[in-house]
């Protein structure tokens, strides 16, 4: 996307996520869309105010919320049956979890045929909702340094660093040839894993078996709460039309299309029991009741290039190339790096 607009070539009209925000917006990326909102366009009342504040740029508007989202565990209730395992319950702990997928991994001599937990790559459905579970911070208070090496962040990124390690958990080069979200657990080799309450629609319809329940909790209670936002290129050609998707996007008529099909939860006030209605085969309060204890999604000024210097070291970690006792230290360094770029 970066490139794209760079090189003078992008999309009239596409999402943008909170960490992204800022620095499309400070390089000039993104129009105002003050003038559609107000009498007559979007009524930007009808969102949460933190949503609102999140596409929000020294005093200008530049997205319309589209939709938020919070993470949850899902698990496929014919594996825990056959297993005689008892489902995941909001009681459940850290040890609860790892426990369970210890009793759900099943072995073919040395070959792994099912995986009690997908400890997945991806850092908002999994580890950035461990980290503040176990009472870590991300940052110091001016976002210039990371809290990573922390004691408290640390444990959290050694728990899932251990599940990937004991064999628990799909590999990295298992989960980079085939997509957790899209193969594995749909398939039904990989009996829990956390994931957003985006997938609900996909992966009921791949299985029935899916269930879904609160993460474990750790010290506390967290979930990772984002949201996604329409957004309109500077560059466009075409702005007055793309205003206009925009004003429709942003409309009780757009959003109740999200949360009747059961795509995202949608951000307008009034429309999230419609998206828990879409699919009563599962328990979707699930999402709506981890807003209660929800943590807003980690972001620094700079963008999310600490996301990928993180990334990087959590590869190697759950690749065995880092050492155990390193994994922490490097991840500090690596973010920290990241940070005073």
């Amino acid at each position: 996307m970066q490139t794209g607009i760079a090189g003078g070539a992008s999309y009239d009209v596409f999402w943008m996520n909170g960490p992204n925000l800022p620095v499309y917006a400070s390089q000039g990326a993104l129009l105002d869309l003050q003038p559609i909102t107000g009498s007559g366009g979007v009524d930007l009342n009808a969102f949460p105010k933190p949503l609102v504040d999140l596409y929000t740029f020294e005093g200008k508007v530049y997205g319309i919320s589209r939709d938020f989202d919070t993470i949850g565990l899902y698990y496929n209730k014919d594996l825990f049956d056959a297993a005689e395992v008892a489902y995941p319950t909001p009681e459940w702990t850290w040890q609860d979890l790892r426990s369970a997928a210890e009793k759900l991994t099943v072995k073919d001599g040395d070959t792994t045929t099912q995986w009690g937990y997908g400890s997945t790559l991806s850092d908002q459905q999994n580890l950035f909702n461990f980290i503040p579970q176990n009472g870590g911070q991300f940052f110091n208070e001016d976002r210039t340094q990371t809290m990573l090496g922390e004691p408290a962040a640390c444990e959290a990124i050694l728990f899932l660093t251990d599940m990937v390690l004991a064999g628990l958990s799909p590999s990295v080069a298992e989960q980079q040839a085939n997509n957790p979200y899209q193969t594995l657990f749909p398939a039904g080799r990989i009996a829990m894993m956390p994931g957003g309450s985006w997938h609900v629609a996909r992966l009921h319809e791949a299985n029935p078996a899916i269930a879904v329940a609160p993460l474990p909790q750790g010290k506390q209670r967290a979930s990772i709460i984002h949201g996604l936002a329409n957004v309109v290129w500077s560059g466009s050609p075409h702005q007055c039309e793309a205003l206009e998707f925009v004003k429709f996007l942003g409309s009780q008529e757009a959003e109740q299309i999200l949360a009747e099909t059961a795509t995202v939860i949608p951000s307008m006030n009034g429309l999230q029991e419609t998206w828990v209605q879409s699919v009563p085969d599962i328990e979707l309060q699930v999402f709506l009741d981890a807003v209660e204890y929800s943590v807003p999604m980690p972001t620094a000024p700079g963008g999310a290039e600490w996301q990928s210097k993180l990334g990087e070291v959590i590869i190697g970690a759950w690749s065995g190339d880092i050492p155990r006792d390193q994994v922490c230290q490097r991840a500090t360094e690596a973010v920290n790096a990241a940070l005073a770029s």
